[in-house]
């Protein structure tokens, strides 16, 4: 994906203005990160879009990096090369002043994590045909497993809702129980559950093999549904699946929270947090809890070492 127009007219204006090559590659970075996030959160990102965002849209966009656990400095440094993309189009009176992070970090509480028993009723939850409507009734078995999936690789494993929208089927490897995680960063390898890999491949093989992703390839693993034609979604236009959007992942795991009967508040990032503070817990070293998470630094586990020794 290459910068949108208006944003390069802006990368345009710092080299004009005599900023570093270093700081100008800076700036390019931290922009296009941001619009490949916006074109998954929202379709189009032409400059009237943009232009229509609210202060809203970009507060998501922090929370999803702060989900990746970035450093404190990415946070702030992110957010200064916003705003000044957002100054440069005279939108700082709508939008206000972006803050990555506070300036300082908040201690993780009780209320940043769910309880092991909260994880068993919702994952439970999933799997029944609890407070579901007449009409649910006929949708939802389309789409159980999938969503059980997806909870499941949050809860037990730790995945932010990025990281699950972006797993092609090349990535899961259905006979050696393999899950391969890859960033623009680090590629990084997850031996799943034999019982947890069962769940993914049911999901998988109850699609109709005409939608269904094809083994090994670039097709998404978690694809769109049509409730009104209760089928999965299939683009012509690329020759494969429609993969799910983090928006669409974000509602479904509301309304399974909503539906299971616990705390209304749980989001993905308790089931992280939860899963990090885990393996603490288990006494894995820093290095490994890194790895295993794809996190930038030891600063990220900072927080949940406090918590512990609180």
């Amino acid at each position: 994906m290459e910068l949108p127009i208006f944003a390069q007219q802006f990368v345009a204006h710092l080299q004009e203005n005599g900023r570093k090559a270093s700081t100008v590659a800076m700036y390019k970075h931290d922009l296009l990160k941001f619009f490949e996030w916006l074109s998954k959160y929202k379709t189009g990102i032409d400059g009237e879009i943009w232009g229509d965002l609210t202060r809203e849209d970009y507060d998501r966009y922090f929370t999803y990096l702060k989900e990746k656990n970035s450093s404190e400095a990415n946070l702030k440094r992110v957010a200064s090369h916003l705003n000044g993309l957002i100054k440069y189009y005279r939108l700082a009176d709508r939008i206000g002043t972006l803050k990555g992070t506070e300036t300082k970090q908040r201690a993780l509480t009780d209320s940043d994590f769910i309880t092991d028993e909260d994880a068993a009723t919702l994952l439970a939850s999933i799997q029944s045909d609890k407070g579901l409507t007449e009409t649910q009734l006929t949708i939802y078995p389309h789409l159980r497993y999938r969503n059980l999936s997806i909870v499941t690789l949050m809860i037990k494993y730790g995945l932010t809702i990025d990281e699950v929208v972006s797993i092609d089927m090349r990535d899961i490897n259905f006979a050696q129980n393999t899950l391969t995680i890859a960033t623009d960063k680090n590629s990084r390898s997850i031996t799943l559950d034999p019982e947890d890999k069962k769940i993914i491949y049911k999901y998988v093989t109850d699609i109709p093999e005409l939608n269904r992703p094809r083994d090994y390839s670039d097709d998404p693993l978690f694809i769109s549904f049509h409730a009104k034609k209760l089928v999965f979604w299939y683009d012509y236009s690329i020759g494969k699946p429609k993969r799910i959007s983090l928006k669409s992942i974000q509602r479904m795991i509301e309304k399974e929270v909503e539906r299971s009967g616990i705390e209304h508040n749980v989001r993905p990032t308790h089931f992280r947090n939860s899963c990090i503070l885990k393996k603490n817990q288990e006494g894995w070293s820093n290095d490994r809890l890194i790895s295993y998470f794809g996190l930038t630094s030891r600063h990220a586990l900072y927080r949940f070492k406090r918590y512990l020794k609180n």
